[in-house]
């Protein structure tokens, strides 16, 4: 074919029996190949069949068809799809081999060159397949070739973002977090996000760029490589290009980027590691900055992913932003994580909660204020306790990002606005520009303030507040004319005096550099100023108020609010979605209470949601007896897979002093069958003061109540599904269990036999919280147990001991020594018991309930064939007869039961 050139020489042909070769089509029009076969030269005998070769054309319509263009009209449409034509060799299609760059390559400088080995995590075999799947892919693309390096770091799989039909994604990752401990650091600066969102203002259409896995697109050191490998069970492999997880991979992406782009960054576009933006006034100044991002692109041989590519949007999400002409506001999709964020149960939950808020920082009017309940909790040494305060904040602050407050962008042509304000522990400021009192907010910042500066009198705080606000917007400040808004005169005041103290000083030092001037105004005649004491926030309502609905009565407000929060189509959602999904259509005054009034007496929400405040009242220090078997607990644990004897439950006993503890195994819970080994018991060890049970049918029968009048023992019942009541014997059922999975066959029908040894095992041991084991203190010796490697001099000296004289001295000295000890124990117990009651009181919640109030109670039971994850969580509401105590007696079913105020919560409504 004329115009048409192949190569003359084959350098290489791979494993596939393959070999490329270039062609070269120097006609006007593109043009296919088809299949031929050609004969190499003579000496070899091989033919090779030329594949079909596709023309550019059936690529462009490839581009076209993955390009998310739906938003545009014809002609939007048109221009972009002819430019990314034009450039189609820059974009990353399905089949194409990932190609990688030659403006930079990565580089691992270790601080020595010893080989990191860490064994390899197992994972299950679902996850085998899918290693399988990408580590074959990434061979194919050489990404990663077979090693035989001595270094070696885990890998595992995590999940992504299922696709468009629903089906699961994983992503095999490599954990080099070994290997980034001896990586020197690579100091390369990352951009400052704020800085790139304030000078995409005045742009009208954005497109965000996205790289097909651009980290893979950088070709790694070959020296370097051995330090990448990693192990499966199909091989020992090692990257060729830059991988994810390594600790200087995001410097090398921005060096990388920085290079490829000089000279464009700014004024044409803007680039956080592989997010791209460009931003343009018109849709022609949009063309010409896009073709020239392109044409870098090619130049270096980096690929986009069509699909991810966002163009010409008027409103496109950035860095965790939306950004649009009209302003900056928070991402919707990371709101929304941060609305469903739980309610924080540990000092790490509050450091990721305020990591999460603290991203949106700068639109948060008085965000130190607002958290400063919860920045207390992250104190050292300070006790966690979650009350209203805390609520209330963690509430704040979802209410805040929720009604979407947006930030203009500065105009750094225009007069900045600094409005500064002092609380007695926070500072803080508003950066603004406009008329002022009708000035539009850039940004928010404020901070608590240290030990020192809270002993500095009010006018102190209020210049602190003021020289604080200026170094921290001094980007925007310095060099420029700007007005600071306050409503005290410190300045005046620091100008004016003699002999100013020398912090002051350093103030006014600080301060002349900047060219300002002050206007002074009340608080009350300035939203900003009083942004700290009032917690003022930013609310731009997603229309204008006037064009809403306004209802009328109270009547046209409950039926808005039954239709918003009551129907199939609303769901009971919470306050926030509610209030979003009705402020878009109505308004009135009083809206924000009405809808969380409504919220809170509503009945099928108190019933179905998780009570993320439950009651916790103080716990109740039990007595504590002074002897052994004064006080025995006994429960039934079970049901459990039947043995070879027929038993299914165990009959468990505790000792309350000593901690001994006795167990049965038993066919079945019935009355008779758990007299019978309370009587066995009680042969033993003898009749009990007090026996402590639940108040299951089983131990509240005729039958139990009458051997409790023959035994003349007290019988006390804990409340029901309440087992802190018994703790200690319910702890001791987990010891039971773990010790059972041990030695039990496959089929679990032999646990019975082990029994008796569980409970040797039990009381042969130390219990925590008296310091001794059970046996000791029951029979004043210690347990004799037998040891293979025990010297025989000592058990002959055991055995040898020399006993009393007679049995009047043997019983007085075991007497003695059984009281010293169980005396020791009792108050070692009390200690325990003390110390656990200091840590539980760390998180109570008290509600005080009076005789008359509804309430809901647990819903602990569920029907047969009823999912309990369906069913409602609570049920009610019951009215509060008598209150003893932690416990209600509430009237059901014309009975009086007895509830522990924890399983309860108040009814709203």
């Amino acid at each position: 074919m004329e115009g048409v050139y192949l190569s003359r020489a084959i350098v290489k042909v791979n494993n596939n029996n393959e070999a490329y070769a270039t062609i070269l089509n120097t006609r006007t029009t593109d043009e296919t190949i088809e299949p031929i076969t050609v004969r190499l030269e003579k000496a070899s005998k091989q033919c090779f069949q030329i594949k079909s070769l596709e023309p550019r054309h059936k690529r462009k319509s490839i581009i076209s068809n993955h390009l998310r263009l739906e938003h545009l009209n014809e002609e939007e449409k048109t221009s972009i799809v002819k430019i990314c034509e034009s450039y189609s060799d820059i974009f990353h299609l399905p089949g194409d081999y990932l190609s990688s760059t030659e403006a930079i390559e990565h580089k691992i400088n270790t601080i020595n060159e010893n080989p990191i080995y860490t064994k390899t995590y197992r994972y299950p075999e679902i996850h085998k397949r899918e290693v399988n799947k990408q580590v074959t892919d990434m061979l194919k693309q050489n990404i990663i070739r077979p090693s035989n390096s001595p270094w070696s770091s885990p890998l595992w799989v995590v999940p992504k973002k299922s696709d468009a039909s629903g089906e699961k994604k994983w992503r095999v990752v490599i954990d080099y977090r070994k290997l980034n401990e001896v990586t020197v650091d690579d100091k390369y600066p990352i951009p400052n996000i704020e800085e790139i969102l304030d000078q995409l203002g005045r742009s009208k259409y954005f497109t965000t760029l996205d790289l097909a896995s651009g980290f893979h697109q950088i070709p790694l050191n070959d020296d370097d490589s051995k330090k990448t490998a990693f192990t499966t069970p199909f091989g020992h492999y090692e990257y060729t290009r830059m991988p994810f997880g390594l600790k200087n991979a995001p410097a090398t992406f921005q060096r990388l980027m920085n290079t490829v782009l000089s000279g464009l960054q700014g004024l044409q576009c803007f680039v956080y590691l592989d997010d791209i933006v460009i931003h343009a006034a018109s849709i022609q100044e949009h063309e010409v900055k896009l073709r020239k991002i392109f044409d870098r692109l090619r130049l270096n041989n980096l690929k986009l992913q069509p699909d991810k590519c966002e163009f010409l949007r008027r409103e496109v999400v950035y860095l965790g932003h939306t950004i649009s002409d009209v302003g900056v506001r928070p991402n919707p999709d990371k709101v929304q994580g941060i609305n469903s964020f739980p309610i924080p149960k540990s000092t790490k939950d509050i450091r990721s909660f305020l990591g999460l808020v603290g991203y949106y920082r700068r639109f948060i009017k008085g965000f130190a204020k607002i958290a400063k309940p919860l920045t207390i909790l992250l104190k050292k040494n300070q006790d966690f306790k979650w009350t209203n305060k805390e609520q209330e904040a963690f509430e704040k602050f979802k209410e805040i990002l929720s009604t979407q407050p947006i930030l203009q962008y500065p105009d750094f042509n225009s007069e900045f606005v600094l409005t500064t304000d002092a609380s007695n522990f926070a500072i803080g400021a508003v950066l603004s520009q406009g008329e002022i009192g009708k000035d539009l907010p850039i940004a928010y910042a404020s901070r608590t303030l240290n030990e020192s500066e809270l002993n500095y009198s009010v006018i102190e705080k209020e210049l602190l507040a003021i020289v604080w606000s200026v170094k921290h917007f001094r980007p925007y400040l310095f060099g420029r004319k700007f007005t600071i808004v306050t409503d005290h005169r410190p300045l005046t005041w620091l100008f004016n005096c003699r002999e100013p103290n020398s912090r002051l000083v350093r103030w006014r030092i600080k301060l002349e550099e900047y060219e300002y001037k002050i206007i002074y105004k009340k608080g009350s005649l300035n939203a900003n100023a009083d942004a700290l004491s009032r917690n003022v926030y930013i609310n731009v309502p997603s229309s204008d108020k006037s064009e809403r609905i306004h209802p009328k009565s109270k009547e046209e407000i409950k039926k808005i609010l039954v239709e918003n929060h009551d129907s199939k189509l609303a769901g009971h959602c919470g306050f926030c979605k509610t209030y979003q999904r009705i402020k878009q259509r109505y308004y009135w005054k009083t809206m924000k209470n009405d809808i969380k009034n409504y919220i809170r007496s509503c009945k099928s929400c108190q019933v179905n949601k998780i009570n993320f405040k439950p009651i916790k009242v103080p716990m109740e220090i039990t007595t504590t007896s002074k002897q052994a078997f004064e006080k025995l607990a006994i429960d039934v644990m079970g049901p459990l897979p039947t043995t070879s004897e027929g038993n299914k439950f165990i009959l468990t006993m505790q000792d309350d002093l000593t901690k001994y503890s006795y167990a049965e195994p038993i066919p079945n819970h019935e009355a008779r069958t758990i007299a019978s080994k309370i009587s066995k018991f009680v042969t033993l060890f003898g009749i009990p003061k007090f026996i402590l049970t639940d108040q299951g049918t089983d131990f509240t029968s005729n039958i139990i109540k009458n051997l409790m009048k023959l035994f003349k023992t007290n019988h006390i019942k804990s409340t029901p599904y309440h087992p802190q009541t018994n703790g200690a014997l319910e702890r001791s059922h987990l010891t039971l269990k773990e010790y059972l999975k041990h030695y039990i066959n496959e089929r679990q029908d032999d646990w019975d036999e082990f029994i008796p040894f569980a409970m040797y095992s039990f009381n042969s041991h130390t219990h925590t919280s008296t310091g001794y084991t059970p046996y000791e203190l029951l029979f004043g010796k210690k347990p004799f147990i037998p040891n293979s490697l025990i010297r025989k001099s000592t058990l002959r000296k055991f055995i040898d001991k020399p006993f009393n004289k007679n049995y009047d001295d043997y019983i007085s000295d075991l007497k003695e020594k059984i009281q010293i000890s169980q005396k020791l124990a009792r108050e070692n117990l009390i200690k325990h018991k003390v110390k656990s009651k200091q840590y539980y009181d760390n998180k109570i919640n008290i509600h005080d309930y009076k005789i008359g109030d509804l309430v809901y109670i647990k819903n602990n039971l569920t029907k047969i064939g009823i999912n309990k994850k369906l069913s409602p969580k609570f049920k009610g509401p019951y009215e509060i007869k008598k209150i003893s105590g932690n416990n209600v007696y509430l009237k059901i079913r014309n009975k009086l039961v007895t509830y522990h105020v924890n399983n309860t919560k108040p009814c709203s409504g």
